[in-house]
């Protein structure tokens, strides 16, 4: 093992550490998640959604599989914090059923979740949007450490030069060779870097985490600027996530994004995952984006 595959590996250890949460001893659907370790940006968006989705994960029958969810971030998190979590169980249906997971730190609301859990069935309606043919294989487009070596750290320091928890590798972005894709957005492949166990809520959260990785960014590429320009903010507002049916974490999964609007200093960017040429999750987030 190389030691850039033994850096990723470590990191997916720690990312499966942070998904480990701790329930409270009483007896109630609460839950204690570490922070990420560095504050450069405050709390990654995606380390608080994963945890939630984790948390609510833990309230629902192993049968039932993680269908939607709908995030809104209320207040900026402290990366060097812990993260507490409670779970309310609005609705167990015989196919469905509905959890609100909150996020608290110094008992401030940061974060609030919605999630729908489906019990798997079958049915006659298969649409699936195709995959672009065009779409190059991960191993012949750069790593994200190979892009950022070239460009610099334009994310800030920590941000850019820190180990992801996949295999990362940039199809289209404006730090990559290839710039943007047409359509003004940023598109890469991921997967874990070892076998990760069968249980689906273990890929249901680390896709999770995975999609609010550069999905705010794609607002502003089509203006050419970075984080670190001095006028620019960019804030995630909210975030929906729709999975639609399973995937594995640990095999490669292309995520194609691009922008959708942008008005009023808001800006909305859509995500698709396709694994095996299928369909497998959709996200949509709003971010604040002032120039």
């Amino acid at each position: 093992m190389s030691d850039t595959d033994a850096a990723v590996d470590e990191a997916l250890d720690e990312l499966l550490d942070l998904l480990d949460l701790q329930q409270n001893d009483n007896g109630s659907d609460t839950f204690r998640g570490k922070g990420s370790g560095f504050d450069e940006f405050g709390l990654y968006g995606g380390h608080v959604l994963a945890q939630a989705v984790v948390a609510a994960q833990r309230t629902v029958d192993e049968d039932r599989l993680m269908n939607s969810v709908h995030a809104v971030f209320l207040r900026g998190g402290d990366g060097l914090a812990e993260v507490d979590y409670r779970v309310d169980r609005v609705r167990d249906g015989r196919a469905f059923c509905t959890r609100r997971s909150q996020a608290f730190q110094s008992d401030r609301l940061i974060f609030e979740l919605t999630a729908t859990f489906h019990v798997p069935e079958t049915g006659k309606v298969d649409i699936q949007t195709p995959m672009s043919p065009d779409v190059p294989p991960p191993t012949s487009v750069p790593t994200y450490q190979e892009c950022i070596a070239q460009v610099g750290p334009i994310f800030g320091e920590q941000w850019s030069y820190m180990t992801r928890p996949v295999e990362y590798r940039v199809v289209h972005a404006p730090w990559a060779p290839t710039g943007p894709s047409p359509r003004g957005g940023i598109d890469y492949w991921f997967r874990a870097p070892r076998r990760l166990p069968d249980n689906p809520a273990i890929h249901e959260a680390i896709i999770a985490y995975m999609s609010d990785d550069c999905l705010a960014d794609n607002v502003i590429v089509p203006y050419g600027v970075t984080w670190l320009d001095s006028n620019v903010q960019v804030v995630s507002l909210d975030h929906a996530m729709w999975f639609h049916e399973p995937a594995r974490a640990d095999e490669w999964i292309y995520c194609e994004q691009r922008p959708l609007a942008a008005r009023s200093n808001r800006g909305t960017a859509e995500a698709r995952f396709w694994q095996n040429g299928r369909l497998v999750a959709t996200a949509v987030q709003e971010a604040l984006a002032r120039l």
